[in-house]
């Protein structure tokens, strides 16, 4: 609810709230918590409860997908201030590989999703690429190994 009441807060300058090549360490705290619109709060808020509640997601895996939001490399930003939870929501998914059932066709979707956001001229996608591979290497040193060799 707060990620939604914070859209209609009038921002003068993205800059102050969004990620943005040489953007102060606040505006990397505050980017997934602003959002451009309404509309664009309530989406990035559906997909992260839907993730939460449907994958059952902790508390702690929550944080380590926002610290792995704020700490996007210098080099993948551009001059225009991004804002939204998309980045923290990819991270999740990107975490969950292990979880699923279906990897190859999660992967798909996922793909296709990342693929859609660079039809968008308002969409970073590469954020988006950055925090799903994020999430796999999160996911990646999460996953439970087997200590058994698997007979055959």
């Amino acid at each position: 609810m707060a990620i939604i009441l914070c859209s209609f807060v009038y921002k003068p300058d993205w800059a102050l709230v969004g990620i943005a090549k040489g953007s102060a360490f606040t505006g990397r705290l505050a980017y997934p918590i602003f959002h451009a619109s309404p509309i664009h709060a309530i989406v990035n808020s559906w997909c992260l409860l839907s993730i939460v509640f449907i994958y059952h997601i902790t508390i702690w895996r929550i944080l380590t997908a926002y610290i792995v939001a704020v700490l996007v490399p210098e080099f993948l930003l551009s001059d225009v201030p991004t804002v939204g939870l998309s980045c923290v929501c990819y991270t999740l998914l990107g975490s969950l590989i292990f979880d699923v059932k279906r990897k190859l066709y999660f992967n798909a979707c996922m793909a296709l999703y990342i693929a859609v956001g660079f039809f968008f001229p308002a969409v970073n996608a590469v954020i988006h690429i950055y925090g799903y591979l994020a999430g796999l290497i999160v996911g990646l040193l999460n996953a439970p190994l087997s200590c058994f060799r698997l007979k055959k």
